[in-house]
């Protein structure tokens, strides 16, 4: 289970809303660092902000007082950030930077894979995902991660194939039931879809009085 966040969303949108209209302008180093550790902790996606965040406490660690751990994290959140903002180069360089400390992590290969998917190597980016899945069988965001990917690739009876094994394990994802139920419609699975939004039910109560 993930560590409750520290902070608050309201929190996260004032440090942003702030950043935007002056912190960024004056590379306030401070504000930056604490909004990227909101970030990751609220596992949001933020991209223009975040890889403008980023670029501002990396430009100079020592100055915005960024330990070994947040300098990867800070990292990491600007290598998504660049994908979502279809800059692959910047994530090259983020990605070969963390895999020089962490050549065999499981984390740094599903952010490979990504920027593998990014440039359109969906082939690539499966056999990744089942090279690091034969190491880390029941890591969940790789799984996803295949998932998503072989539905990307056109690979739809490998995804639903997929997303049964890993709602097999995480029975408690209700995205992932969601996305199933998504998979068996377009495929005229109504069966299976209904099975899907059943579970879906019983774990959200509140959606069936609706």
């Amino acid at each position: 289970m993930s560590a409750r966040p520290r902070s608050t969303l309201k929190e996260l949108d004032d440090t942003e809303e702030y950043l935007e209209s002056a912190g960024l302008t004056k590379r306030d180093s401070a504000a930056c660092r604490k909004y990227l550790q909101m970030v990751a902790e609220h596992a949001v996606r933020r991209p223009a902000c975040v890889a403008r965040a980023a670029a501002c406490v990396l430009a100079d660690a020592k100055k915005a007082k960024l330990s070994k751990r947040e300098t990867y994290q800070a990292m990491e959140l600007s290598a998504y950030a660049s994908l979502d903002l279809g800059d692959v180069a910047t994530c090259e360089r983020h990605v070969r930077a963390l895999e020089s400390v962490f050549p065999k992590s499981a984390r740094v290969g599903r952010l490979l894979g990504c920027m593998m998917e990014a440039e359109g190597r969906h082939d690539d980016a499966i056999a990744l995902y089942d090279d690091l899945l034969a190491q880390v069988p029941a890591e969940q965001r790789l799984m996803k991660r295949r998932v998503a990917c072989l539905k990307a690739a056109g690979r739809v009876e490998e995804a639903i194939k997929a997303l049964t094994s890993y709602l097999d394990t995480f029975m408690g994802d209700v995205a992932a039931w969601e996305e199933a139920a998504a998979l068996y419609t377009a495929r005229g699975d109504f069966a299976r879809a209904i099975f899907c939004w059943e579970e879906v039910i019983v774990a959200q109560p509140q959606l069936g009085k609706h």
